[in-house]
């Protein structure tokens, strides 16, 4: 941790807004770096959903899938840019992952996506396994996790990786437009802005934008501060963005109305029938 991060911890993030094309791998890895350059100082970028693949309602190829430490991979995240990806799974369907590093340490986040949306027209659930775990991890001065989009219409997911510290929660979604675009974008309003204040965190929101497949998404991506404010916005093209988060407000908020340390875990591990108190990680 640098001397400024100690005195007065913050977080400056990024938003690289892209138009992916669903199966090109390279060509979307290239996008993803251009726009990183042209941002500026940052200690961390992020880019939505299946950045790397794109979003085309199919199966990836086989030769689109990644692991982990895949060299194509590891150029961007350690630069600090995350990325969203088709994580090969030697025991069956490839994971919806998200992958970013503290360019400081070298530590990895990998977050699998939870809920893959199991209706029309995504059918996630055919094309990807879910994830097992809800990961937190420090990052530089802050404690952060991340929900892949439908996570977030989950509302246990969120407050369990409050309760797990994470004070920012990325979201990186595909959200296309469909047949109400007003509707979608607003309904994605309230469950930004409520995770934002009842858990007391930032939200920091990243969506594709462009056509694929022949469907239109919206982007709108934005980070959002713990009172509901906007400090960052994009509109429906192509863009970046950045925020500065004051970590140290949020940890006064946090200690001056403590919403989170009096969750009563054990009263909802008995209501669930699980016999015993949630642990906090």
């Amino acid at each position: 941790m640098t001397e400024r991060q100690e005195q007065s911890p913050t977080l400056r993030v990024g938003l690289l807004q892209t138009a992916p094309v669903f199966g090109a791998v390279e060509e979307n890895l290239a996008r993803i770096a251009d726009l990183h350059n042209r941002l500026g100082p940052v200690d961390l970028s992020v880019t939505p959903e299946l950045s790397v693949n794109g979003y085309g309602f199919a199966p990836p190829a086989q030769t689109a899938l990644f692991t982990g430490d895949d060299p194509r991979l590891a150029t961007l995240v350690s630069a600090g840019i995350a990325v969203g990806f088709a994580e090969k799974n030697a025991d069956g369907l490839p994971w919806n992952s998200y992958l970013l590093s503290d360019p400081l340490t070298g530590t990895r986040h990998l977050q699998r996506k939870l809920f893959p949306v199991s209706y029309a027209p995504w059918n996630e659930h055919l094309t990807f396994q879910g994830g097992a775990e809800l990961m937190t991890a420090d990052c530089q001065s802050a404690r952060i996790a991340t929900a892949i989009c439908n996570d977030m219409w989950h509302p246990a997911v969120p407050w369990l990786a409050a309760q797990g510290g994470a004070e920012v929660l990325f979201v990186p979604v595909a959200s296309l437009e469909g047949s109400d675009p007003a509707r979608i974008r607003r309904t994605w309003e309230v469950i930004l802005e409520h995770a934002a204040v009842l858990l007391q965190c930032y939200v920091v929101f990243v969506n594709r934008c462009g056509t694929d497949d022949g469907t239109r998404f919206w982007g709108g991506s934005r980070v959002v501060g713990p009172d509901g404010s906007i400090l960052a916005q994009l509109g429906d093209e192509p863009g970046a963005a950045v925020a500065e988060l004051d970590l140290a407000s949020l940890r006064r908020l946090r200690e001056d109305v403590p919403l989170l340390a009096e969750s009563r875990t054990g009263f909802l591990a008995d209501a669930f029938g699980i016999g015993r108190s949630l642990e906090r990680k």
